[in-house]
């Protein structure tokens, strides 16, 4: 019986194996008698490689991905942001430490150094002001009957004669009125504000006691003196209170109606 012929030599030698390998335990005549079985069909293999290169057919369905866990992502919150930003510019951090530290003692300095000059030029401008000038513009002694004493009503002429400085005559001011170096009599100095370059009549009243031997008619010496607390003022600013202390030497002619000042000299100190 011929063999069929196939495209490939393997299946020719599997067409010949079950005529080799026939059972051995049948006789001749069985053999001969026994129609011989049917030979296979043969299987053909076909290898085309345009077939077995075609991408593999899905059909519709639910299929599920497995990723790896350290592929999966998240959105991180924004403060992480921050983290980072920080971790990543440890540089710029310690800059901006370092510029708010020498920012805020660039200030003290600053501040410490204005404070100074502005003492410093305020005392300057205080110790460099002129004293207050004083004199005695009029002399009058009354009597009082209520406590038989008389009162001496005094008048001053007060000048300032700085330029740029303001004069503050401060509350606890007080005169006393001497004659032969024993105290007669004692008041208040009023308190007032004094511009630059400007003159101030001032009356004081003393209330004392009797000139003891003078005569109505003769000249007499009296010594006024007097202590104020005072400030400087420049501008806007104000010094230090400091104590301003007046003496006047000064003669008049009677103590009776009419009196004249004959002569005085009067020295300020501070």
């Amino acid at each position: 019986m011929p063999l069929p012929l196939t495209r490939d030599p393997s299946i020719s030698l599997l067409l010949l194996l079950p005529l080799l390998f026939t059972a051995p335990h049948c006789s001749m005549a069985e053999r001969a008698t026994s129609p011989p079985p049917p030979p296979p069909q043969p299987t053909l293999i076909l290898h085309d490689p345009v077939i077995s290169q075609s991408p593999p057919i899905f059909e519709s369905g639910t299929y599920v991905v497995q990723v790896p866990k350290d592929q999966i992502y998240r959105v991180p919150p924004p403060e992480n942001a921050l983290i980072v930003e920080r971790h990543r510019n440890p540089q710029q951090k310690k800059r901006t430490r370092y510029c708010s530290f020498f920012c805020c003692c660039f200030l003290i300095v600053a501040t410490a150094v204005i404070a100074i000059a502005l003492g410093i030029g305020l005392s300057f401008a205080f110790f460099k002001s002129k004293n207050p000038e004083f004199r005695v513009q009029r002399f009058i002694v009354k009597n009082n009957t209520s406590h038989h004493y008389p009162d001496y009503d005094i008048t001053l002429k007060v000048r300032n004669p700085n330029d740029k400085s303001d004069i503050l005559y401060m509350q606890g001011g007080v005169a006393s009125l001497l004659y032969k170096d024993q105290k007669m009599a004692a008041g208040k100095f009023p308190t007032f504000h004094q511009d630059n370059k400007n003159s101030t009549y001032i009356g004081i009243v003393l209330k004392g006691q009797s000139i003891k031997g003078a005569k109505p008619k003769m000249h007499v010496s009296f010594s006024l003196k007097i202590g104020i607390p005072a400030k400087m003022k420049t501008s806007s600013f104000i010094s230090g209170e400091v104590k301003i202390v007046v003496k006047c030497e000064f003669m008049v002619d009677t103590l009776a109606k009419g009196t004249r000042i004959l002569s005085q000299q009067c020295q300020t100190n501070r």
